[in-house]
């Protein structure tokens, strides 16, 4: 991996982590406040972030899932081949490329 990319997934973690806590934050800032009862724009700004949140945890969980199983795939597909179909080059089979 690049270093671009790696600092840009930093980047998107640190982003992504400041949300769920600042979405946190704010729930726990208006859980007390003054509702009018039914149509209330605050109780409808929590349940939002409520889901929000809930939502972002499952895309964590099956990202991670997905990231796992293909880091597994990949590792058993590499060893199921022989070693000498590995390498794909030429050089690797010791092919003479005479004219």
């Amino acid at each position: 991996m690049s270093t671009g990319k790696r600092v840009f997934s930093v980047v998107l973690s640190g982003l992504m982590i400041l949300v769920l806590i600042l979405s946190s934050a704010c729930i726990m800032h208006e859980a007390d406040h003054d509702c009018i009862g039914e149509g209330c724009s605050v109780c409808a700004h929590i349940a939002a972030t409520l889901s929000f949140i809930s939502s972002f945890a499952l895309m964590t969980l099956v990202l991670f899932i997905l990231s796992a199983h293909s880091a597994d795939v990949r590792h058993r597909t590499f060893d199921a081949v022989p070693s000498h179909f590995r390498s794909a080059a030429l050089v690797g089979w010791k092919v003479r490329l005479n004219d």
